[in-house]
Parts: C-alpha cells; sequence; structure tokens
C-alpha cells in the first residue's frame, strides 16, 4: 500500500511538471511591416517577401498573446472580436506587400522566358519558303457569313 501511495505522489508530481508555462501575455511589441515602396528588382522583391514572413510570424505572436489575454478579461467576447479585428488590419498590409513583391517576380520571369523564346528564335531562323507562324485573331474580327 506504502508503495502505492509513494508511485501515485511521484505521477502527481511529473504531472505538474509537464503542464504548460503560463503564456508571456505582453502584446505590446512592434510589427516590422514590409516595405510598401515600388519594387525594381528580383532581390528587393525577395528581401520584401522575407520581411512578410517575419512581419506575418509577428503579427501570429501577437494575436495569440492577444487571444491569451483576452480570456482573462469579463467581456471575453469582445476584446476576441477587437484582437480578431487587429489581426485582419496588420494581415492586409502585410497581404499589399506580398502581392507586390509576387506580382514582380512573375512579371520579371514572364519578360525572361519571353526574351529567351526570342533570342531562340533569332538564333534558328525559319527555313527558306516557310511562313512565320500566325498569330491569332481577335473574335472581333471574325465575321458570320451564314
Amino acid at each position: 500500500m506504502f508503495k502505492v501511495i509513494v508511485l501515485l505522489l511521484l505521477c502527481c508530481s511529473a504531472c505538474s511538471m509537464l503542464q504548460p508555462a503560463e503564456p508571456i501575455k505582453d502584446a505590446n511589441i512592434n510589427i516590422d511591416f514590409p516595405s510598401t515602396e515600388e519594387i525594381h528588382s528580383v532581390e528587393q522583391a525577395d528581401a520584401v517577401l522575407a520581411a512578410v514572413a517575419v512581419s506575418r510570424a509577428q503579427v501570429e505572436w501577437i494575436y495569440r498573446q492577444n487571444q491569451q489575454i483576452c480570456y482573462d478579461k469579463f467581456f471575453v467576447n469582445a476584446c476576441l472580436i477587437e484582437a480578431k479585428k487587429q489581426y485582419r488590419h496588420d494581415s492586409t498590409r502585410i497581404n499589399q506587400s506580398e502581392v507586390a513583391a509576387k506580382f514582380f517576380k512573375r512579371q520579371n520571369t514572364v519578360e525572361e522566358m519571353d526574351k529567351a523564346l526570342a533570342e531562340k528564335n533569332i538564333a534558328r531562323p525559319l527555313p527558306d519558303g516557310a511562313l512565320p507562324p500566325i498569330e491569332k485573331q481577335s473574335d472581333n474580327n471574325l465575321t458570320d457569313s451564314h
């Protein structure tokens, strides 16, 4: 019987050590929002995307902390709604920078592919007598002759 009691006490003390620590509950951190300036290079776009990742992590952390703070308040739902509003506002600012950087990178990739294709076509001219490829006509130029 004594062994069972000792075993139970050891289990209880081990379980108490496994409980998660109290959250920090400090949401007063400055978020380093990425630059909203116009992007002119791939390196600049990559830097903005790296800043977006850092900012998004900061916003997530603040949101989680605000949620923990809200659960200590009397009006929990009102506090959670306000925390969600702030999270959405911050996420919108981050998403604007992310979209601009990804747009620039996509546009740059398309331009590079077009240049490579043009160089390839210049390097391999068409054989004599071959017609160049016909460009697609728009639907406005087609007429119905029925």
